[in-house]
């Protein structure tokens, strides 16, 4: 691993800020361009969790893509520590995702004929883990979510809140420092949602890690610490909530 991959990588793990400057996406050409990120600056703090806000077509899925080495931006840098991740070369940036970056979405993406423990573990075997190890981390992190009991269903024999804190377990297992969720609560109910967005705040804390949530459901405004609205492309208010 080169010098400047080790560094941006090791800076993660220490839980570093993320800091954006400048960022600018635009899709399309001509009379059809459209401008997704415009000129975006923003700094995110690990041990906390923002919440990206805004209507459709805002710009919100298009940040996570450029904050989390998804979608490499047309202007602007994405740094940790003094590290632009979009200066590295395609394989430290395919690390840095890889090793020190979580996703949460939506779709959970969970294998239909796995259990919920073995969904956890092969990830964990496939980064190159032993799989006694594997096997422990995933019972703890089935722990973390509350879902012990369930460690040997496989989805179908579970609710969509229960799939959804699976991810979150196969997610927390590589101790990501650099967590993004893009609309994790859209698809539950009033129940799991509060159970989803209190795992991902806790997991800011407990982890130290730094969680962007873009998100349209208020139900997630009480577990925020930070709320971002976006509009058009651009940072329309930045607030911090209440320590009351």
């Amino acid at each position: 691993m080169s010098s400047a991959i080790k560094s941006a990588v090791d800076s993660a793990l220490k839980g570093e800020p993320i800091v954006a400057t400048g960022l600018r996406k635009t899709f399309g050409l001509g009379n059809a361009e459209v401008i997704a990120l415009d000129d975006v600056d923003i700094t995110l703090q690990p041990g906390e969790m923002t919440l990206i806000k805004g209507p459709s077509g805002s710009g919100k899925s298009t940040m996570i893509a450029a904050l989390g080495g998804l979608q490499a931006p047309d202007a602007g840098t994405v740094t940790v520590d003094g590290q632009d991740i979009w200066s590295l070369p395609q394989s430290g940036i395919d690390t840095f995702r890889r090793q020190r970056c979580g996703f949460v979405f939506q779709s959970v993406g969970l294998f239909p004929s796995l259990t919920a423990h073995e969904q956890v573990v092969l990830p964990l075997e496939y980064m190159g883990f032993d799989s006694k190890y594997a096997r422990r981390r995933a019972d703890d992190m089935l722990a973390e979510v509350g879902l012990s009991k369930r460690r040997n269903a496989r989805p179908a024999q579970m609710s969509g809140g229960e799939n959804q804190r699976v991810a979150i377990a196969r997610m927390l297992a590589k101790d990501p420092k650099l967590i993004f969720a893009d609309e994790p609560t859209s698809a539950l109910d009033s129940a799991n949602g509060q159970i989803v967005a209190e795992l991902l705040h806790r997991s800011a804390k407990l982890h130290d890690a730094m969680v962007m949530c873009v998100t349209h459901d208020d139900r997630l405004r009480g577990h925020a610490d930070r709320i971002v609205e976006l509009e058009d492309g651009a940072v329309k208010s930045d607030s911090r909530m209440s320590e009351d």
